[in-house]
């Protein structure tokens, strides 16, 4: 439990040397601001949509029923709430929306990564890969989504035992965040072995242990503001692509 665990952490060792040391740093640019702006656009939009309908309920219990302070201060109050809200559901959808923006390159940095690392080569490039990269990372984060907001629920549900709720809501949002992370920048190393969207998810289940060490860097890099919003992505794939092979030799493969 702890060594598979701890390896899919390590990789991120390695994934630091290959962006900085072995110049996979330029394939990280342009999806890295199309990650770093996530937050702002959504965060910035949501909460701006919802300060508007706030305002103008606002106005309208003022006119309706309660004095104009009154009015104005439930609204500040509900845009408060509003702002948490949009910031808790930006980083509980951040994985899955960013995983959907990166399926064009997703593959190629994995790719590159482990050919890099381990030498092995892949398909290369052609437009009917690229379109498949785009469809299997578009529905492998969909799933993932559909299954990891379910899961969601469960953890809402467990907040609400007492005394011991809160702190199993937290521990299980992190969980499930870093297994579902993890799983998701391992599967383009599945892919390239042909392993279906039923297989991956298959075999990251059976991994569970060192997927969750992957995604688990993942998850520690986004709540560095900006820099962390740049390279977290990047850094969970080019890892995943590092000790994702390792799962399928028993561990026998990832350099020391």
């Amino acid at each position: 439990m702890i060594k598979p665990f701890m390896q899919g952490l390590r990789a991120y060792k390695h994934a630091h040397h290959l962006v900085w040391k072995e110049g996979m740093w330029k394939h990280l640019i342009v999806p890295g601001l199309l990650s770093m702006l996530y937050f702002p656009l959504f965060v910035g939009g949501l909460f701006g949509g919802a300060f508007f309908s706030v305002q103008e309920l606002s106005t309208y219990i003022s006119e309706k029923w309660l004095p104009n302070e009154v009015a104005n201060g439930v609204a500040w109050g509900l845009s408060i709430i509003v702002g948490l809200l949009a910031i808790y559901l930006a980083f509980l959808l951040y994985r899955s929306v960013v995983m959907i923006i990166y399926a064009p390159f997703i593959g190629v940095i994995s790719e590159t990564a482990e050919e890099k690392f381990h030498g092995t080569k892949g398909p290369g490039f052609s437009i009917g890969g690229l379109i498949y990269d785009l469809y299997r990372g578009s529905m492998v984060s969909i799933i993932m989504l559909v299954i990891s907001l379910m899961l969601t629920v469960v953890c809402w549900l467990l907040w609400l035992l007492p005394i011991v709720g809160a702190a199993i809501y937290f521990m299980g949002m992190l969980v499930v965040q870093a297994f579902f992370a993890g799983a998701g920048f391992m599967d383009p190393v599945l892919e390239r072995r042909r392993l279906g969207i039923r297989a991956s998810l298959s075999h990251s289940n059976r991994h569970k242990w060192h997927a969750m060490g992957n995604g688990a860097g993942f998850v520690l890099m986004m709540f560095i503001p900006i820099v962390g919003w740049f390279l977290a992505p990047s850094y969970g794939i080019i890892a995943a692509a590092v000790s994702g092979v390792d799962t399928l030799y028993d561990g026998k493969t990832l350099r020391r």
